[in-house]
């Protein structure tokens, strides 16, 4: 149940909920159009605040994080299994869900402790995981479970049925709480909520993955852009016989040739030669290598200039006496000698490298010479030519029998997934109706619900919820006699939404509320209207549950109401306008 919502925007307008039968009412002006702000009046933002505080996602573009509204917290009082909890939440730290109070003693809410603030959080992921194991008997940990696979029951999806948005297309269909909500998460919510088998249409939804892919690969096929690779199993069997069969043929007739032994000892020559010629090359590089550094290093060698000492003392003011000047010619003679007989050796060194490198270039053209003698002796010859050329043929044929081979493995495959789907869908289907069969009670109860809602609503029509176990899953849809005026198709979706109700509280315990935006009963005769307000009522009334409704002052006004609702203990004390720019829930009004 919710019991109240506020927030720390101090223009913000309370709510206060009770038991039963809940309206918060909206005065309208006479000017106002259908395309006001949504938050002019804030009946629609009420909805937002509440799936908000109750984990819904907040992206950039979501209300709470518009400048206006952002730096403010939102505060909610619930009670939740028995226990009232008060939670805070806000745009700023949207991954927090702060406890106020409740929750003190449960082991069960992994809280942590904010040093700003001083006060107890969970984090958003854990707090939905505890309102999932709360309400709809979800697994508190999914890991190492089915549950944590995608494609299966989740809180957000399931609780969204309780609280429809309009926004997100949440009143086109009964089975659909959103407008892009995909067949497979609809098919396993509702599945799971009314007590069927949701693994069937989980595995329907395995297949549907499966068909994707199969039939992306297909248009692949069809464009050319696979055509080549794939083919059809008709097209690929012969080709890959005839490959396999050519292939065999040349490998016996490689495995009972024989070479002449004179010709293997040419080839194993001519090899020889080419290795060696290899390994010279890679010498004559580090020959040339040394010889260049030998040559730098020749034409660096000089004797010092005396000269430059003289300039040095010359600089300093000082001149030399006479002793000083022959020991200077003394140590020059000495390393004139010096370089002398270093530049003798690195000449001598430098005339053996040539020697050297000449002779290795020498070694290549011999060889060179004597493999080309070898290989024009055996061209020509018959025998080791065609015995290359065998392998060269073998080696081209198996390549292509390979390939052949896969891309027949791939067109089989292509092929028999088709078939395969094919009989999963039908033993998917057969399973289904074993099940509906074997859960034919949870079904009753929910069908016995929507026909009795129909049946107190309209007195010249019947109406039936119809399961049906299809080969693309589990179909749930509302029939209601007559045309599709009058805004039958939305009470389909009270009807539906109210069986939920009272089927998901009897299993799991459910949230304890069903609320629905006024925008529901758009379209629809005020007469369903009223008596739709009477059956939240008697859902509700005495049972610790709620039936909350938005609906503007002068509809409500004119509803003929029966004499059981006492519109002084349903209207909520807290009243919306779109008068002004503070009549509305937030108390100003921003685009």
């Amino acid at each position: 149940m919710i019991l109240t919502i506020e927030s720390s925007l101090k223009t913000f307008k309370p709510v206060t909920f009770h038991q039963g039968l809940n309206v918060l009412l909206s005065d309208k002006s006479d000017s106002s159009t259908e395309k006001q702000t949504r938050n002019s009046a804030g009946k629609t933002s009420l909805v937002e605040i509440i799936h908000f505080l109750m984990g819904s996602d907040c992206d950039k573009d979501s209300l709470f994080r518009v400048p206006q509204l952002v730096e403010h917290t939102f505060r909610g009082r619930f009670r939740i299994s028995g226990e009232e909890f008060t939670i805070q939440r806000g745009g700023a730290e949207p991954a927090k869900v702060f406890l106020l109070s409740g929750g003190e003693d449960r082991k069960d809410i992994p809280k942590r402790l904010d040093k700003a603030t001083e006060l107890f959080f969970v984090s958003n992921t854990n707090w939905k995981a505890f309102l999932g194991h709360s309400m709809f008997a979800l697994p508190l940990d999914e890991r190492g479970t089915v549950f944590a696979e995608s494609y299966t029951p989740s809180f957000r999806a399931m609780f969204s049925y309780f609280a429809r948005r309009r926004d997100s297309g949440g009143f086109i269909g009964p089975e659909r709480q959103a407008e892009k909500q995909h067949r497979s998460d609809w098919q396993v919510n509702l599945s799971y909520l009314l007590g069927l088998d949701w693994q069937i249409p989980y595995e329907f939804t395995k297949v549907r993955l499966r068909e994707k892919t199969l039939d992306e690969l297909r248009k692949a096929v069809r464009a050319g852009a696979l055509g080549q690779v794939v083919g059809s199993v008709a097209e690929l069997r012969p080709q890959v016989t005839i490959a396999d069969a050519r292939a065999n043929k040349l490998r016996r007739a490689l495995s009972s040739f024989e070479v002449h032994e004179s010709y293997k000892e040419f080839s194993r020559r001519a090899a020889h030669a080419k290795s060696e010629m290899q390994t010279i090359v890679r010498r004559v590089v580090s020959l040339n290598e040394n010889l260049e550094y030998l040559e730098g290093a020749l034409n660096s060698e000089r004797v010092p200039q005396r000269s430059d000492i003289h300039q040095l003392y010359a600089a300093a003011g000082i001149e030399l006496p006479g002793i000083a000047l022959r020991r200077f010619d003394e140590v020059g003679e000495f390393y004139e000698s010096v370089v002398a007989n270093r530049r003798v050796h690195l000449k001598n060194e430098t005339a053996i490298l040539r020697e050297k490198i000449s002779a290795e270039e020498a070694e290549v053209v011999r060889l060179d010479a004597e493999r080309s003698g070898i290989l024009q002796g055996l061209d020509g010859r018959g025998a080791l030519d065609d015995f290359l050329t065998l392998q060269r043929e073998l080696a081209d044929s198996e390549a292509q029998a390979a390939t052949l081979r896969e891309r027949f493995k791939a067109a089989e495959m292509l092929e028999g997934e088709s078939t395969k789907l094919d009989i999963d869908r039908a033993n998917l289907q057969r399973r289904l109706q074993e099940d509906h069969h074997i859960r034919s009670e949870a079904l009753t109860q929910a069908i016995l619900i929507i026909a009795e809602a129909i049946g107190s609503l309209y007195d010249d029509r019947a109406g039936r919820l119809v399961v049906e176990a299809t080969d693309n899953g589990p179909e749930f849809r509302i029939s209601i006699e007559g045309d599709r005026g009058g805004g039958i198709s939305n009470i389909e979706i009270f009807c539906f939404d109210l069986a939920l109700l009272k089927v998901v509280t009897a299993r799991y315990g459910g949230p304890g509320f069903l609320l629905h935006d006024s925008h529901l009963f758009d379209g629809v005769d005020e007469r369903q209207i009223a008596g739709a307000l009477q059956l939240g009522l008697e859902a509700t009334q005495g049972k610790k549950m709620q039936y909350i409704v938005t609906m503007n002052s002068d509809i409500f006004a004119r509803l003929p109401l029966p004499n059981t609702i006492d519109p002084k203990k349903v209207v909520l004390d807290t009243r919306l306008s779109d008068v002004g720019e503070d009549g509305g829930l937030f108390g100003f009004r921003f685009g």
